[in-house]
């Protein structure tokens, strides 16, 4: 999976955003505020991959165990699958 071209990802201070654009912004009023882990799993679905591969960057990143990062791996993927932010690769 990977996620849609229709939004455009800023670093604004500290803060990282992602900014709708096209047809994603007639659906999308504002702009997304990601975490720190939610960036970083955004930076691995700008080039595809899959969700085991989310988990393991998270395992190498920060101090959780495996279940607590599928955990965080799910909730993520279940928010960007609601604003239709993935796209899965076929």
């Amino acid at each position: 999976m990977r996620v849609s071209d229709e939004f455009v990802l800023r670093q604004v201070v500290d803060e990282y955003l992602l900014i709708p654009v096209g047809a994603a912004a007639l659906r999308i009023s504002g702009m997304i505020s990601l975490t720190e882990s939610g960036y970083l799993l955004y930076q691995q679905l700008q080039f595809g991959c899959d969700r085991d591969k989310l988990i393991q960057v998270l395992l190498e990143t920060y101090e959780v165990d495996a279940a607590e990062a599928a955990a965080d791996v799910d909730a993520f993927l279940d928010k960007m699958r609601k604003l239709r932010i993935l796209e899965d690769e076929s």
